[in-house]
């Protein structure tokens, strides 16, 4: 997946596809700086909290050049979120938040 960095097992890469999709609702792509805690485990899912940014659409290919590399310059601090997962009616959903 092009917004991870590290191999991930099945189970995470469905709970990812729920951050993606819901970056894609707001015209961005999600790329994760790392893990937060706060884990939920269900029998076809295993995800987290997550830290990264939440890169515009048209600017994501620049961001990621950067980000490969893991020298992500101050330019993009604006863009940096946190992916909070939430349970309700049996659903995972993820809202972005800025805490800064």
């Amino acid at each position: 997946m092009r917004e991870l960095r590290t191999q991930e097992n099945k189970e995470f890469e469905r709970f990812f596809e729920v951050v993606r999709k819901e970056a894609e609702k707001e015209g961005s792509v999600f790329f994760v700086e790392s893990g937060e805690g706060r884990e939920i485990i269900t029998d076809d899912m295993d995800g987290e909290d997550l830290s990264g940014w939440l890169i515009p659409r048209n600017e994501a290919d620049e961001f990621e050049k950067e980000w490969k590399k893991n020298d992500v310059t101050g330019k993009w601090n604006k863009f940096f979120r946190f992916a909070i997962w939430n349970e309700g009616n049996g659903k995972i959903s993820i809202s972005f938040k800025n805490y800064t």
